[in-house]
């Protein structure tokens, strides 16, 4: 009887067990070497780029150092992968020293996965091990490139895990294209990938011998060291370059096989063998005519009434539709959207009275408050100076304008807002910072500019239209307020 009511309970489980979704793999974790001298190869700028690179695949969890010298074993020992971007100048000061050296050499030689990447290459003149860890080298009288142009990439071999199911040729725009390397021993490096050089595009100019009218370098290539598996790209000289998909395919991919062996990575239509760039088309949305919302919009106020719009305490709002105007006379209160949201492309359109026996902050003055938290500032700016974040076009009390576009006032002004909410955790704490771009009167006025952290920022919020009043000698104002709309961007 036992053993029955057991095997019962056996089979009325293993539905469930089986249902359940397999885990997703762990995710790689990559220590990002860098650091050395800037000069051509502006690491700073490129580091955070293949970062991301990684870690946009949703594959790796790539931590930085920006100086491996006194590093050893137990820097590494966490890591299944390391991604090096690092070039020494040549400089003695720059050196890893020994235990540095036989750190990395160990870390590979164990089974761990190594990335050279691009000018890497150049790095540790008086250390031959390292050659034999790079496979290529640029070295004196090894390694040069014509000016940085387009070119092919071919694919040598399509079965191996990297290049498998990529296109047979692809482009690499406006990249250096490596030539003359100093080279291992035959069959001790494996080439993916090369592309031709072009020797009439030296002009004259080159420093080593270019026999021909051209030679094919390798691009891509892997070698084994030890039990561990290293994957050379010589692609990606700078930003532009590392952000192409050519760079970003086959490096993220290439990592990825360093690491375990294998590569899981998707290849996107345009780079996939058979398949077409144009695979994947936008969403198709209709614009409206002249300022008019897109087909795809929201819109906050139709003219009409003031449905969807409260005073912050929840009561009706103070502000009336009249002739197709919101009308806020001071004492209204501020008006706020029912809807919520957190990514917008945002317009709306504001009239100001002419009060020419007032100043500054005492003219015509409101505001609009994206999630009801970062104020973009609206007065009168008309030949009337104020205070930097105080101005029209400002983002108050963050950011001054970078030109005053203001109309006269009693004309109609615009504001086309492009914001992107912060990123944050689960425990809504900021990851990557807010960003707003502001266009006045079509005017560019704000750019890209990251926003000070609020409370609250992580969650949908209203619009909010400020009532300048509440303060002693508040000037009676009435504004209005037209065409509101807004487009969803999350």
């Amino acid at each position: 009887m036992t053993m029955h009511r057991t095997l019962i309970a056996l089979l009325m489980a293993a539905p469930l067990v089986c249902g359940q979704a397999p885990a997703a793999p762990a995710k790689i974790k990559t220590l990002l070497i860098t650091g050395g001298p800037v000069g051509g190869h502006d690491w700073q700028r490129v580091s955070p780029l293949l970062k991301k690179a990684l870690e946009e695949t949703g594959r790796f969890d790539v931590r930085t150092t920006e100086d491996f010298r006194g590093a050893g074993p137990e820097t590494l020992k966490s890591y299944d992968l390391v991604v090096l971007n690092y070039y020494d100048g040549r400089n003695k000061d720059y050196a890893w020293g020994e235990r540095g050296q036989n750190a990395l050499l160990d870390f590979v030689k164990s089974g761990k996965g190594l990335v050279m990447y691009h000018f890497s290459t150049a790095s540790f003149l008086d250390w031959p091990e390292y050659e034999k860890l790079s496979g290529a080298n640029w070295r004196p009288n090894n390694g040069h490139h014509s000016a940085a142009h387009s070119f092919k990439v071919e694919v040598k071999d399509a079965d191996h895990p990297v290049t498998k199911g990529l296109r047979k040729e692809f482009q690499q725009p406006n990249d250096e294209l490596y030539a003359n390397l100093k080279w291992q021993p035959a069959g001790t490096y494996h080439v993916l990938a090369t592309a031709w050089d072009e020797h009439k595009l030296y002009q004259g100019k080159a420093r080593q011998p270019i026999p021909g009218e051209g030679l094919d370098q390798p691009m891509l290539w892997t070698l084994n060291y030890g039990q561990g598996r290293v994957f050379a790209t010589v692609l990606g000289h700078d930003g532009p370059a590392v952000k192409t998909p050519a760079f970003v395919v086959t490096f993220t991919r290439g990592a990825e096989w360093a690491a375990t062996g294998a590569v899981t990575l998707p290849i996107p239509p345009g780079m996939a063998e058979g398949g077409h760039r144009e695979a994947a088309q936008p969403r198709e949305v209709t614009p409206g005519t002249g300022s008019a919302p897109a087909s795809d919009a929201v819109v906050l106020f139709d003219g009409k009434s003031m449905a969807g719009w409260l005073k912050p305490n929840g009561e009706p709002s103070g502000c009336k539709a009249v002739k197709g105007e919101m009308t806020c006379r001071t004492g209204a209160g501020d008006a706020v959207t029912e809807k919520k949201f957190k990514s917008a492309q945002i317009h709306l359109e504001f009239f100001i009275p002419s009060m020419p026996q007032q100043k500054g902050q005492l003219k015509g003055n409101s505001g609009v408050y994206i999630q009801g938290m970062t104020e973009v500032q609206i007065l009168d700016g008309y030949k009337n100076p104020t205070y930097g974040t105080g101005i029209v076009g400002g983002i108050y009390d963050q950011y001054v304008p970078l030109v005053n576009a203001s109309r006269k006032p009693e004309e109609w002004s615009s504001y086309d807002i492009v914001y992107h909410a912060p990123v944050c955790n689960e425990r809504g704490q900021e990851l990557k910072a807010g960003v707003m771009t502001v266009f006045l009167n079509g005017v560019l006025v704000q750019s890209d500019r990251e926003l000070r952290f609020r409370k609250g920022m992580c969650e949908a919020g209203p619009l909010l239209l400020q009532d300048h009043s509440g303060f002693p000698g508040a000037p009676d104002t009435t504004m209005k307020f037209r065409n509101i709309w807004y487009r969803p961007l999350d």
